[in-house]
Parts: C-alpha cells; structure tokens; sequence
C-alpha cells in the first residue's frame, strides 16, 4: 500500500463501504484511462466491482467518495442510493457533486438540497463553492442560487466574479478558458 492510499483510508469514517456501489466507475473521468465522466468504466463489472482491481491506477486508489469521509451523512447518501456522489477538490477549493446523467437531479430531492445549500454557504464564507456535474452540464450551487451554466468542458475553468451593487457586492459565476488572465488573480 502507499502513502496517498494510507493515509486516504485514514480518513474514512467506521463502517461504511464500497460494497454494492460502483457509481465512482461511471461519474469521474479518469485521464490515464481515457475514461470520460459520466461512462461506465471498461473495467468496471457493474455487479461486482473493479475487474482490474490489484493493477487500478492511483487515482482509483486513492479516491474515496464523501459518502465514505464525511461523518455527518447517513445512508441516503451512498452514491448507489442517492444516485450522485461528493467530492472534495482541494485544488479548485470546491465540493463536487457528480450526479448520475439519468438522474440529473436526484441532489435537488430532500434530505440533499438543503443540506447541499448549507454546504455553500459555507463553502462562499471560506472562499469556495460547490459544483454539480450532470454529465457536461454544471450548476453551482451558491446559498442564494443555483447558477445553471451549460455544458462545460472538461478543460474550462469556472470563476466567481464579484460586482459592485447598491449596498455591497453581488457574486456571479461565468465559465472561463484556462488561459483566461482573471484566474492568475485568485
């Protein structure tokens, strides 16, 4: 085992497993296997699991969805039930929610969406944001809108963007190109 992967399943909460859920397998892209988000993987056995479990790559590894790290959800949030899973992006400081594109909006049905605003209120308060994947197409969720922005590719960036208003700043979101200058100056 290495270290990414150590120290990942140190942060799992206590009896929570993988077993029955392969929705991992169909809602990330994983580059090094040329797998787009929202395709089954051509290793993945719907039923039982990774068929190249022992040869998986890092990232496979070392990902493991919110349902398994985040103590504070029950049940209902397992990928397999919930039909959409949660990510952490510590690079893009951002709470990803990849939902399944035959349900695209399962994250809006309660207990989810109101958890998922609290989530993005908090998230704007520390200068992130929560996203949702639908297949190509995103929605941020920020505490008082959910912004719909289209289809994105996987190569665009999305950027907050602050606008002076009567009494104070109003915060809106705009897809971007990754040489768009506006990302140096976050």
């Amino acid at each position: 085992m290495d270290a990414a992967n150590s120290q990942a399943e140190n942060e799992l909460v206590a009896g929570r497993s993988c077993e029955g859920c392969t929705m991992c397998c169909k809602l990330l892209s994983i580059e090094i296997l040329q797998k787009p988000r929202g395709v089954w993987c051509p290793h993945c056995n719907k039923k039982r699991g990774c068929t190249i479990y022992e040869e998986r790559p890092i990232a496979c590894r070392t990902f493991y969805c919110g349902y398994r790290r985040i103590a504070d959800i029950d049940e209902r949030w397992k990928p397999s039930q919930a039909k959409f899973l949660i990510n952490y992006e510590a690079e893009h400081r951002r709470i990803a929610i990849h939902a399944d594109a035959a349900r695209p909006d399962a994250w809006r049905a309660a207990p989810y969406y109101g958890v998922i605003k609290e989530w993005a209120r908090t998230a704007e308060s520390q200068g992130g944001t929560v996203v949702v994947w639908a297949g190509p197409n995103v929605t941020v969720v920020s505490a008082d809108k959910d912004w719909e922005m289209g289809a994105l590719r996987e190569d665009q960036y999305i950027l907050p963007v602050d606008r002076r208003v009567a009494g104070g700043v109003a915060r809106e979101y705009v897809a971007v190109e990754a040489d768009d200058p506006r990302l140096g100056q976050r």
